[in-house]
């Protein structure tokens, strides 16, 4: 499942009138699967962190997760699979990121006048089709933003960061709700690629395992 889809404390700073600019820390998404209208996938969350330059975004399920690690200041990270005993690791560069999120290039949102309130934050509404007719629909704070395009690059230039969003394709939908936000400090750590313990394998041998 891609998603989709980031040394000094979450900063909090004046961005604009009401705005929080954002620079570190963490946000979590409980993610739903349904098909049909019937959920097909329970205990499944997204964490998303970052620190700067740098962005962790971890997939958990029971089965096990998927971790995208990326620097972008450097333009280097790696996406890690984890799922029992198998642990593989793929270095990414940008060009593999902007290859592997191609289609949300360009993308371009309409806005309407409805909101909702997530965590405390007014969120505006906003949606897209993409070109395979993937259906996008995004509940974002406009009182959020962030320079770190690790975060929500598949929003486009939505003036505000994402707390809820669902894919639909199809009878199928993928929903992303935030559940928490953390202002605290991101251990640098989080960010470090493994040294050992994975199975290398290059970017482009993994797309010929799809």
């Amino acid at each position: 499942m891609r998603i989709l889809l980031l040394p000094l404390a979450w900063l909090i700073s004046s961005f604009g009138y009401g705005q929080k600019f954002f620079s570190e820390g963490t946000i979590t998404y409980a993610v739903q699967t349904t098909v049909d209208g019937k959920s097909i996938a329970d205990g499944v969350f997204s964490v998303q962190q970052i620190k700067g330059s740098f962005t962790r975004v971890e997939l958990k399920s029971p089965l096990g997760k998927n971790i995208t690690l990326f620097n972008a200041r450097d333009e280097e990270g790696a996406m890690l699979q984890e799922f029992g005993s198998q642990k593989i690791m793929i270095p990414i560069t940008r060009e593999n990121l902007e290859e592997r999120n191609a289609k949300y290039q360009n993308i371009v949102f309409t806005t309407d006048t409805s909101s909702k309130k997530i965590l405390d934050y007014t969120c505006s509404n906003a949606s897209t089709v993409l070109a395979d007719g993937t259906v996008i629909e995004v509940f974002y704070a406009k009182e959020l933003v962030t320079d770190n395009v690790g975060i929500g690059f598949q929003f486009g230039k939505l003036p505000g960061l994402a707390l809820e969003f669902t894919s639909i394709s199809g009878n199928s939908a993928v929903k992303y709700s935030a559940t928490s936000i953390s202002f605290e400090p991101v251990p640098v750590q989080n960010f470090d690629l493994p040294s050992s313990g994975y199975r290398v394998m290059s970017f482009e041998e993994s797309k010929k395992k799809k």
